[in-house]
């Protein structure tokens, strides 16, 4: 009894909790230029009011979507010099759509707007109301720009210089209560000017004069309410420094003997970057903490040199290192402790299941792991799913597998938690089928961004202790968690999430701002700014991709989507129900196709749960015009009398022209989709490949989406002669001689196979490679299935013996 206690003591010290992350339990994941980040040193970070981050690197700026990094072409940037800026990269935005990227005499602009280059920063200028040369540029927390010059410093919203200390560096500006123009120079002094008057209010001096040298450099400010947070660096020195602006007093918080980078406030915390690390200072009670190291998802401790520290709309916090790249910490702690082998607390949790077997059976067959819980209803796990048999009478069970929301097919272990929650452990991840009136209403899985090892799972491993813990156990891992302390957290956040248009194919082009299809600028704006959308009546196969910025688990993003005409009622998509229409990092890909002419308005919106829609949906309206023959109608049948006399007298001669056209045409047309179809199998065949919905769930195949055994024979047989020759150098007539087959049969079966998917045909090509491998090498069926691009090696054993009626090792056996 006493070991028991003593056992139950130690399981709830180590039960783990679900709160908002403190500065001690960050762990980041990187992002860096393998990414596709631009260059690994950032600079400087800012989150948009949209939730995207502008990241600039070392003379590039970056935009990230929550799925990738763009970068805003740097060919056409316009660079315009500031003799009296003397500090580092300084990221501004403004009211009037801009960016402006300072650096140590230098400025730079990007519309907004177009996310491209202002072409000339002096015109700009000018359009302000500036003639004179521009010495320094400066952007207000309101989004009010200045620009100081030789007559003094002057407002763009009231068109009216005001003076300056002409012999002091003007460093940094604020406004505040809308009047009160606040000015910072190198020497520590702070002047107030009231913007109405002109007139100096008040003026103070941060420290003693016999500090100026040691803190002139550079300046960076963070306003809060009545304070004004100002951190000065000098050539080794830094200072903290708190301005009360209600009474204008200064007061000095920290010094350190080496820089401090930055400043970003949440709640009650200041956060410091610096040359080692970070610090924070908590602003009610000045305690520091520094945080020499990060640690990262990988169990590695960074030292490096902090640049910028922003959190975004979810509360995450990202840092901009200088040569690590880019750092992300999740809102939330996780709340699973995760214990290897190795370590010496897996002992006790080991115990509780040494006499659980890893096999059971059910029905006369073996199954992974049988579960029956309070309500008196039986899981089995399966290979293939959850079986749930709410009766012992049931013949036929339900059924739960990836399409319901599981991470995978494969159950290895089920437990019922304390709230009559069920949780299933996979081959990857962990999943909870959370329960109302007896009916399962979402399911949640968790996995790599939560902590969750990458690997398998163990067969009836999984125990429900009597203060709710949760223990299960994988092949090399104890993972524990406790699921009345992180219920709702799981499944309500105080943040919402909103759509992102970050894509745009039409006719399976690419577009981007600018780009002319068919005499049609389709983008004006950038993506981000774009609502309307105005295509030719044959533009009319449209996808668009979103993004929900989801940059906490992009793997629990729903969208909520309507579009008139073609989704009348609202429909829920995740990434799995949606049939690819949500991919795994939580972007939704809306294919429109073959639409008619006239206007489709698009709804979304989306969320973290599948029934909370807490946010109004936002809308895209894409407008496909008529044809104009149809709307001149008129002027098209005068023309077309007088057409039809002209072409009686050239009848003859223009028939036999227009039928060796047409059939040249058509030809070409042809070549080119064997061209595409064989670059599509290409491509296929360098991705992992997966197996078809109706292999995993086991449905009958369409046989009418399968491709023909004889079209096959035929594209392994011309693939070589593709893939060497232009399209351009490539006829009908030749493909049929290389195929050794009539040219009229040739036709017909590749007219009846090419628009089908070519998933057989890579299929094959990767199953000839992996029986390559199996005769010439000795790697194991694993290497061989990851090789050759198969998602695992299950599914390569089971198409292998689909295709040659052995499995890989009784075929290398026979060779």
């Amino acid at each position: 009894m006493k070991s028991r206690t003593s056992l139950l003591l130690l399981l709830l010290m180590l039960t783990p909790i679900w709160v908002l992350a403190m500065t001690s339990s960050y762990v980041f994941d990187n992002f860096n230029a393998s990414h596709g980040l631009a260059d690994n040193s950032a600079q400087t970070l800012k989150c948009t009011k949209t939730g995207r981050l502008v990241i600039t690197t070392m003379g590039q700026i970056n935009l990230y979507d929550g799925q990738r990094f763009t970068v805003i072409d740097p060919s056409k940037e316009n660079t315009y010099r500031l003799a009296s800026y003397r500090g580092n990269y300084h990221l501004y935005f403004d009211r009037y759509h801009h960016l402006w990227l300072k650096d140590r005499h230098s400025v730079t602009c990007v519309n907004t707007m177009t996310e491209k280059f202002v072409d000339s920063v002096d015109q700009l200028f000018r359009e302000f109301g500036m003639e004179k040369t521009v010495d320094d540029l400066f952007v207000s927390s309101d989004g009010m720009v200045w620009l100081l010059s030789e007559d003094g410093l002057f407002s763009v919203k009231h068109k009216k210089n005001y003076k300056i200390h002409k012999n002091l560096n003007l460093q940094d500006l604020e406004v505040w209560k809308e009047n009160n123009l606040i000015l910072f120079y190198e020497n520590g002094m702070m002047e107030v000017i009231d913007l109405a008057t002109g007139k100096q209010i008040v003026e103070k001096a941060a420290y003693d004069q016999k500090d100026v040298e040691r803190y002139n450099s550079s300046s960076v400010l963070y306003v809060d309410s009545t304070k004004c947070y100002q951190l000065r660096n000098g050539k080794k020195e830094s200072i903290l420094l708190c301005l009360d602006m209600e009474k204008w007093e200064w007061s000095t918080l920290v010094q350190k003997p080496y820089h401090l980078n930055n400043l970003e406030k949440k709640d009650d915390l200041l956060f410091i970057p610096s040359e080692y690390g970070f610090w924070v200072y908590n602003v009610n009670d000045g305690k520091m903490d520094h945080f020499d190291k990060l640690k990262l998802a990988s169990g590695e401790e960074l030292e490096t040199d902090v640049n910028v520290m922003i959190f975004d709309r979810q509360g995450g916090l990202w840092v901009g290192t200088e040569t690590r790249g880019l750092l992300y910490a999740r809102p939330y702690s996780t709340p699973f402790n995760v214990y290897h082998w190795s370590d010496k607390r897996t002992g006790p949790y080991y115990s509780l299941m040494e006499n659980i077997p890893t096999s059971a059976s059910f029905r006369d067959k073996y199954v992974n792991c049988v579960y029956k819980d309070s309500r008196g209803w039986t899981w089995v796990g399966t290979s293939y799913g959850l079986q749930l048999y709410r009766k012992s009478s049931d013949r036929l069970p339900k059924v739960i597998t990836k399409n319901d929301g599981l991470l995978n097919n494969v159950i290895h272990s089920v437990i019922e938690d304390k709230m009559h929650n069920i949780w299933v452990s996979t081959s990857y991840g962990i999943s909870c089928l959370y329960f109302k009136n007896k009916e399962i209403v979402f399911i949640n899985s968790f996995n790599r961004y939560d902590n969750i090892p990458e690997e398998t799972f163990v067969n009836g491993h999984a125990v429900c202790m009597e203060d709710g813990m949760v223990v299960m156990q994988s092949l090399d891992h104890i993972i524990t968690f406790n699921p009345q302390l992180m219920q709702t957290a799981l499944y309500e956040y105080p943040f919402d999430i909103y759509p992102k248009l970050t894509k745009l194919l039409v006719n399976g082009n690419d577009i981007k701002p600018g780009m002319e299809i068919d005499d049609n600028v389709i983008l004006e704006k950038a993506l981000s700014r774009t609502h309307d959308i105005n295509l030719n009546y044959n533009q009319n196969s449209v996808t668009l991709t979103f993004s929900a910025l989801n940059y906490f688990r992009p793997q629990q993003t729903f969208y909520r989507v309507r579009v008139s005409g073609v989704i009348d009622e609202w429909h829920v998509f995740a990434s799995y129900n949606s049939h690819g229409m949500v991919d795994s990092r939580g972007q939704l890909h809306l294919p429109l196709m073959n639409l008619k002419p006239g206007s489709y308005v698009i709804e979304i919106q989306t969320s973290m749960t599948p029934d909370k829609w807490t946010t109004t949906p936002y809308e895209w309206v894409v407008n496909i015009n008529e044809p104009w023959w149809r709307t001149t109608g008129i002027l098209i049948l005068y023309f077309a009398l007088v057409l039809a006399l002209v072409a009686l007298n050239a009848y003859y001669y223009l028939r036999n022209a227009n039928m060796r056209a047409l059939r040249n045409s058509g030809e070409q047309n042809m070549v080119k989709r064997i061209k595409n179809f064989v670059e599509r199998c290409n491509s296929i065949s360098t991705d992992q490949l997966e197996p078809l919905t109706e292999e995993v769930t086991g449905m009958p195949l369409d046989e009418s989406s399968m491709l023909s055994d004889e079209f096959i024979a035929i594209i392994e047989k011309i693939m070589p002669l593709v893939q060497s020759k232009d399209i351009k150098q490539l006829t009908m007539r030749e493909l049929s001689t290389e195929a050794h087959i009539d040219v009229q049969k040739f036709y017909d079966i590749i007219s009846s196979n090419i628009y089908k998917s070519p998933h057989p045909l890579a299929r094959k090509l990767m199953l000839r490679k992996a029986q390559n491998l199996l005769e010439t090498t000795e790697l194991n069926v694993g290497d061989i299935a990851e090789q050759c691009g198969f998602v695992s090696a299950n599914f390569f054993i089971a198409a292998f013996y689909r295709q040659y009626r052995m499995t890989p090792a009784e075929y290398r056996g026979k060779m």
